[in-house]
């Protein structure tokens, strides 16, 4: 019979805890996210310090690409977790850290990377200044949300209102905008600078806002819909695809807009019916219980789970 010898370990020493293992495949769509955004900051970047103006334009379209990019990375990565029964806490902490790199910093650089060259005779600290406006909002919103959709606790419940712009919708518009100045509008659009130069402050406040904002899927794509609607969605499809570049401003700017436009439209006809669901993301009087909570990620401002 083999002696028994006591345990070496140090009393009253906790062990410490396992290494999680990470499912290879949502991570890495995640990660894709995050590449996304370092590239297009480092476009930013190298864009500031091009010897000419068609070199600092062709990285300000590769940024741009890049946070759609980001975008794309974003839809899929909580589709992938579901898709192989791999959503988990860490992929949702992974998500957001995600989003902040790449819908975040990565257009605010954008932003006071193009207002900078636009406008050289501004205040480079007015400009950093605008630009931590939309920074500082996309933090809180991303946050904000993480926080809030821990109270939608029901089995098979669905996100059909956002409180505030999502912070995708939000990098969508500086992206979409540089994708269209680029294509339509260098010459004979010059205001457009001024869109950047307000834009971003106007955005940063827009995601802190109580503004309500439609989920597009949820609302519009999902469910049975009418024959016609079946119809007539491959031919926008199309004709968005032959002008890609004013298709895309032309959507990110109409949602960003959609937030006040339908709270006057509340204000003075009423509320709609389908922003109802809204306020069962809102109670903050229910009881949450902590140790059951899986806090969802911002993969398109979606739950995982």
């Amino acid at each position: 019979m083999r002696p028994s010898f006591p345990s070496a370990r140090v009393p009253g020493r906790r062990r410490r805890p396992r290494l999680v293992a990470l499912q290879a495949l949502p991570t890495l769509v995640t990660l894709g996210n995050v590449v996304a955004g370092f590239l297009a900051m480092s476009y930013a970047v190298d864009a500031a310090s091009a010897p000419d103006a068609s070199l600092r334009e062709t990285l300000w379209l590769k940024a741009a690409w890049a946070v759609g990019f980001g975008m794309l990375c974003d839809m899929l990565d909580g589709f992938v977790a579901r898709l192989t029964g791999a959503a988990s806490s860490f992929g949702a902490e992974l998500d957001s850290l995600a989003d902040m790199v790449t819908f975040g910093a990565a257009p605010a650089l954008l932003a006071k990377s193009v207002v900078q060259t636009t406008f050289p005779t501004l205040s480079p600290k007015l400009a950093t200044a605008l630009a931590l406006v939309y920074l500082l909002g996309a933090a809180l919103r991303l946050a904000r949300y993480n926080v809030e959709s821990n109270r939608v606790q029901e089995p098979g419940h669905r996100t059909v209102v956002f409180r505030g712009l999502p912070s995708p919708g939000a990098a969508g518009v500086i992206a979409s905008l540089i994708l269209f100045r680029n294509e339509f509008a260098q010459e004979h659009w010059a205001w457009l600078g001024w869109a950047f130069l307000a834009g971003a402050p106007v955005l940063g406040l827009l995601m802190v806002s109580r503004f309500g904002y439609p989920h597009l899927v949820n609302r519009f794509l999902s469910g049975a819909r009418p024959p016609l609607v079946l119809l007539l969605l491959p031919v926008l499809v199309y004709l968005a695809w032959q002008h890609l570049e004013a298709a895309m401003a032309a959507i990110f700017c109409g949602y960003m807009a959609s937030g006040p436009a339908l709270w006057v439209v509340r204000a003075i006809v009423g509320r709609p019916r389908w922003a109802e669901d809204e306020d069962d993301d809102e109670d903050e009087d229910r009881p949450v219980d902590d140790a059951s909570l899986v806090v969802p990620g911002d993969a398109d401002e979606v739950p995982r789970s």
